[in-house]
């Protein structure tokens, strides 16, 4: 015979609460602060003075902020966990707060520092407003904000909210993977802080308002007990 579980014997449900997005806020007011070091940190990736071990470590985690990555996770998920709905939520928190990243580059164009000369200030590598009105590709993809941040973020968001348990490894991918994109002279720290916090606030946006909740809430599980 069927009972429901009460509060007492009820087996743990995962994705009760969203992550705070206070985390995400947290990283796009830190990123103007960045400023202060975005050059110094830049020109050390430039000469390679950071830990062999610790670039190694980033380049491994580039998967966990990139598209691919996402998708094979998200397939991943929809083999092993029983409610593939899970894999849906995953796939797109992330990939949309990705998106995030690349319309933001639309605003303002930045240049990356392993094309910038290293003359002048860190505000001198900002450029034009409104790049998308130039028509110029290469300017569509400039160094503010990183979207693959966004994407690390928005990944680790939907992890954490479906597997609560595993909200420190989701963090320490993330957080590798942001470095990564110093490490490549892809992005400056400012633009991977706003990135990230761009992407974590989108994630918990998208999950709150957007996204349907019986992708990520805990269903009501019920035990069979002998009669």
């Amino acid at each position: 015979m069927d009972y429901p579980l009460s509060p007492d014997n009820s087996a743990p449900a995962t994705g009760q609460s969203l992550p705070p997005v206070g985390v995400g806020v947290f990283l796009v007011a830190l990123a103007p602060f960045c400023l202060a070091i975005d050059l110094s940190v830049a020109e050390c990736a430039r000469a390679n003075l950071f830990p062999k071990w610790l670039v190694k470590a980033a380049n491994l985690s580039e998967f966990f902020a990139h598209g691919f990555g996402v998708i094979m996770i998200a397939i991943l998920i929809a083999t092993l966990d029983s409610r593939r709905a899970h894999a849906l939520y995953v796939g797109c928190a992330a990939l949309l707060a990705g998106l995030s990243g690349d319309l933001m580059k639309l605003v303002i164009f930045r240049v990356r520092p392993r094309d910038f000369d290293f003359a002048g200030n860190v505000w001198t590598t900002f450029h034009e407003w409104l790049p998308v009105l130039t028509l110029h590709p290469a300017q569509l993809s400039g160094s503010f904000p990183s979207s693959h941040a966004a994407t690390a973020a928005g990944l680790a968001f939907a992890l954490t909210t479906i597997y609560p348990s595993g909200k420190t490894v989701f963090a320490v991918l993330a957080g590798c993977a942001c470095l990564q994109r110093v490490f490549a002279g892809a992005h400056f720290p400012s633009d991977v802080a706003f990135g990230a916090g761009l992407g974590w606030c989108a994630a918990w946006l998208l999950t709150r308002f957007v996204l349907p909740g019986r992708w990520w809430k805990p269903t009501q599980e019920r035990c069979t007990t002998p009669s």
